[in-house]
């Protein structure tokens, strides 16, 4: 039944089947088909994904590579720390020579995980870690940092922390640009500072000078300074600044003679120049005292001269180092501030000394002395005369006169005369000059401060025009006292007299040396007022004003102005690449191109107008009365002056201009403030321009 059936239902089973299986077949076949068209699409897209991973990881690796060189070529310290362990993950050359290491591994373990390679609070390990903490909570960080690395000077570093992405990871990026000159450079401002504070408040010449030792030092690494000044009454040397070198050499060194062999500083003296004993324990100079440096460390010293204004001798300044070394060409330019200071100072306290040992001279000669040393400068001459008048009376004399040196020609001119009633006067003789040398004259005194010459005697060659022009008749003498000023002899006091006894008694002659010696400080007094008077408001190479000088002038005219409601322009400018003139042709040139476009501003100016020297290779000009409008020509013929001029050096010197004008309300450092800011737009525009701020 169920055959028959199934019979029934599928008559044509076996048939049926039999026909579909080749439609089964392509059915299947296509399934197929389709399966591994899909598996090839899937594996070209596998494959396309995977090459894209490929190619992306080498664009990781290849950002990885390019900012390590990146970072490798760079002068900034760079350091990558993983945020996690702070633990080094690259550095650069820069840097590991910033944090005195060879390796980012030594870096990790001797510096990052090193409380005791840190510096004090607040350089400490422990406060870079909270700027790393500060960097993964906030982000970007500033600040300055100070490294020590071990048996090196500390190093500054203007310093910032970022995240960045390094290996496909987030890490800690730290910079650091070196300032260590900028900090260096403060330090040696702070100390300059101190010492023309202390110069201007009298402290004493040791305070300035023991300044002047530390800003040498702030700038000369691992050195120790001193400054030693020349006695001129012992011919020795006095140290009297610098307290770095232990206190046994210092007092060995203090009273060191003038003489070739006396160590360094005394040669240097002796000579007038540079002396450098790179290795005292090898250098005969240093015989005597090779033992002493020694205990103190010492194994090299460079002595520099310092010079007054007029080219004497005013002592040494001293750099010490504790191994073998000779200076270099920064390390001499280094030391030229801290020199031409010490130079100040030790002039200043001379000429104060010179005024101290005038008023004690005042008050050893009463009347005289008196009327003599308490001249105004323009009362000089008048009182010289009235001086020489009453010496004359109180003698009975028939004739007093000074005679003076000239330095520049070497001549004798009779300055000044005073000639009794019947007497003939010399007045037709004090226009001329006569050739003779002071250190001939002096040969002739043969160490004494006067001589007596008689009428009967023989007048020395040297002074033959005396005989000429004073006649000396029997009975007639003539007392001649040298006049010094300073250490120098500047002239001669003559006195002559007619008497039948010999006049010239002890006391006669101490009072006419005495008379001699205060005509001298009379002379110098009135030579160092006029010189203190000009040295204070005028800069000494260019002769210009001084800054301070340029200073009192603004104040005046913002006061003005201010009052009146009128107006003025300021103009300043500076050299371009005045460095570069220094650095190639040497700082005589240097000099010699300030003094030219000083004279080139004198000459472009008008009389009513100021110019003063600002500092360095920075002028300044101040037009009263003066539009901006009206500056700007002013300004521009003066860059035209100085860049068509020929100067000594073989190249174009060009300048760079700013100008501004007063406006209601301002104040000298605003103005200032805004022509700054125009001349640093004419740097930036290509400099040899004018500027101007409105």
């Amino acid at each position: 039944m169920d055959a028959m059936t199934a019979t029934q239902w599928f008559p044509f089973s076996d048939s049926l089947l039999a026909g579909s299986l080749p439609l089964l077949a392509a059915v299947l076949a296509a399934l197929l088909l389709w399966a591994l068209l899909r598996y090839r699409r899937l594996e070209h897209r596998l494959q396309g994904l995977s090459r894209e991973m490929g190619s992306a990881s080498r664009s990781l690796r290849n950002a990885d590579r390019d900012l390590r060189t990146l970072f490798d070529q760079s002068a900034i310290a760079v350091v990558l720390l993983d945020s996690r362990t702070n633990a080094a993950l690259y550095a650069n050359e820069t840097a590991l020579a910033a944090f005195g290491v060879r390796s980012e591994e030594q870096l990790t373990a001797e510096v990052l995980q090193k409380p005791d390679a840190w510096a004090d609070a607040p350089y400490g390990l422990m406060d870079f870690e909270e700027y790393l903490h500060r960097t993964v909570r906030s982000g970007l960080q500033k600040f300055e940092w100070r490294l020590e690395p071990q048996g090196r000077r500390p190093v500054w570093l203007d310093s910032s922390l970022s995240m960045i992405s390094y290996k496909g990871a987030q890490a800690l990026m730290f910079t650091g640009v070196n300032i260590t000159a900028r900090k260096h450079a403060e330090v040696a401002d702070r100390f300059r500072h101190q010492a023309m504070t202390s110069m201007a408040s009298d402290k004493g010449l040791h305070v300035a000078l023991d300044h002047l030792a530390n800003m040498a030092e702030s700038r000369l690494p691992g050195a120790r300074c001193g400054v030693m000044v020349h006695d001129v009454e012992a011919g020795c040397l006095r140290w009297v600044g610098g307290q770095s070198l232990p206190e046994s050499l210092r007092e060995r060194l203090d009273g060191l003679p003038v003489a070739f062999g006396a160590a360094s500083s005394g040669t240097a003296v002796f000579i007038r120049g540079r002396v450098v004993s790179r290795d005292v324990r090898a250098d005969d100079r240093w015989d005597r005292y090779r033992e002493d440096a020694a205990l103190a460390g010492v194994r090299a010293c460079w002595s520099e001269p310092v010079l007054g204004s007029g080219g004497e001798m005013l002592g040494t300044f001293d750099v010490y180092h504790d191994e073998p070394w000779t200076p270099g060409d920064d390390d001499i330019d280094a030391l030229t501030d801290p020199i031409a200071l010490a130079s100040l100072a030790i002039e200043r306290h001379r000429a104060k000394g010179q005024l101290e040992k005038m008023v004690l001279a005042e008050q050893m000669v009463r009347r005289i002395s008196t009327d003599l040393l308490t001249l105004a400068p323009e009362e000089t001459d008048e009182g010289i005369l009235r001086t020489c008048r009453g010496l004359g009376e109180f003698y009975r004399a028939d004739r007093v006169f000074l005679c003076q040196f000239e330095d520049v020609s070497q001549q004798l001119k009779i300055s000044h005369e005073w000639a009794a009633v019947g007497v003939s006067p010399l007045q037709d003789s004090t226009t001329r000059k006569f050739p003779l040398l002071p250190q001939a004259v002096a040969t002739l005194f043969e160490g004494a401060p006067s001589v007596v010459l008689a009428a009967d005697g023989e007048m020395p060659p040297a002074l033959e025009f005396l005989s000429g022009l004073l006649s000396l008749q029997a009975k007639q003498s003539l007392l001649l006292a040298m006049v010094y000023r300073g250490d120098r002899m500047s002239g001669l006091l003559g006195i002559q007299m007619t008497a039948t006894a010999n006049p010239w008694t002890p006391q006669r002659i101490n009072t006419s040396e005495l008379i001699a010696n205060l005509f001298g400080s009379a002379l110098a007094r009135n030579e160092l007022l006029h010189s203190l008077t000009y040295q204070a408001v005028h800069d000494q190479l260019t002769g210009l004003y001084n800054r301070h000088k340029l200073e009192s002038f603004m104040d005046q005219e913002v006061a003005r102005c201010t009052r009146y409601g009128s107006t003025f322009s300021l103009v300043i400018f500076d050299l371009d690449h005045f460095k570069s003139i220094n650095d190639r042709f040497g700082h005589n040139e240097g000099d010699a191109v300030l003094a030219g476009v000083s004279a080139l501003m004198k000459e472009g100016i008008r009389e009513s107008e100021i110019a003063g020297r600002w500092g360095g290779e920075e002028f300044l000009i101040i037009l009263p009365e003066t539009t901006l409008d009206c500056a700007l020509p002013v300004a521009d013929r003066l860059r035209s002056s100085i860049e068509s001029h020929r100067f000594s050096i073989p190249e174009r010197v060009t300048i760079s201009v700013g100008v501004a004008a007063f406006h209601s309300g301002d104040t000298p450092h605003e103005i200032i403030q805004r022509a700054d800011a125009a001349l640093y737009s004419a740097k930036e525009s290509g400099r040899n321009c004018v500027k101007a701020a409105f």
